[in-house]
């Protein structure tokens, strides 16, 4: 026999009730909605733990305590604020009356941590192939990339996990109806797009972090084979990337001609195999 009570999880147990489904089915079918909310946004909280744990795990960081500013740091052990925990940033300066560290982080936003929640980081790869290469940040004009030449089974999922190992991918905020941004960081979207998906030499864009980040995956993946299509990665904007779109544009607009062109041809075909006498009695439009 299947028991037709219920109790309400997450209430201490003086609290809880059991619901009769059959003598109150709107309170059943509300604790059943509830429950599937609340399990569902734990379902969320883990998901972020584990993207916050995978980037703690591509970080090299160091039991260094030589904190100063501008040094490039993780935030780590948060219990109040996890979400922040796996967070990277800048050393701005210390302040010596709250014994607490003011973090930079990328979004511009700025919070105090104290020592133990911070952890400083080595030289990332995107670092260390940057400074592989002629000039400086100042010479880099956008931390966002345009991607071409994508094949046809190329998925966004691809994009992130291509990029994601060269530096930190930015996020793009979830918006409400007034346009203000809603949730947390670490639930809002990676900034990668895929344009028209599922199409031959397809193109789309990917936003870093840091500028560096960005040239170091032009360095590492321009030229890359993905699956099994050979891509082309430029800075979004620049002269290169300009040209691809036009490029695009033309071929798309040549498709375009093409069709109508087909178009008159079979017209021009209906037009001869019609009888001149049905034309004569009927028009032109039978």
């Amino acid at each position: 026999q299947v028991w037709p009570f219920l109790l309400i999880a997450g209430l201490p147990l003086e609290a809880m009730a059991p619901i009769d489904a059959s003598k109150d089915p709107e309170a059943y079918a509300k604790y059943n909605k509830e429950r599937a909310e609340k399990l569902k946004k734990q379902k969320e909280v883990d998901k972020q733990a584990e993207e916050r744990e995978a980037r703690l795990n591509k970080l090299k960081l160091t039991g260094s305590k030589d904190f100063k500013v501008g040094a490039q740091v993780v935030v780590v052990g948060l219990q109040k604020n996890p979400e922040k925990n796996g967070s990277l940033g800048t050393l701005q300066n210390y302040n010596v009356e709250k014994e607490r560290w003011a973090v930079e982080f990328h979004t511009g936003s700025t919070n105090n941590f104290k020592t133990e929640n911070l952890q400083l980081v080595e030289s990332s790869p995107a670092e260390a192939a940057a400074s592989t290469t002629e000039g400086d940040e100042g010479e880099i004009p956008t931390s966002k990339l345009y991607i071409t030449g994508l094949a046809a089974a190329t998925t966004v999922e691809d994009l992130i996990k291509l990029f994601s190992s060269i530096g930190m991918l930015d996020r793009e905020p979830v918006r409400n109806a007034k346009g203000k941004s809603k949730g947390y960081q670490d639930e809002w979207p990676f900034a990668v797009k895929l344009y028209k998906p599922g199409q031959e030499n397809g193109d789309g864009s990917v936003n870093f972090v840091d500028k560096v980040a960005a040239r170091a995956a032009i360095k590492t993946y321009n030229g890359h084979s993905l699956k099994g299509s050979v891509i082309t990665v430029q800075y979004a904007g620049g002269e290169g990337a300009k040209e691809a779109a036009e490029a695009k544009m033309r071929k798309r607009s040549r498709s375009r001609d093409r069709l109508a062109e087909l178009d008159r041809l079979k017209k021009k075909l209906k037009d001869e195999e019609r009888p001149k006498e049905l034309a004569g009695i009927f028009g032109p439009d039978i």
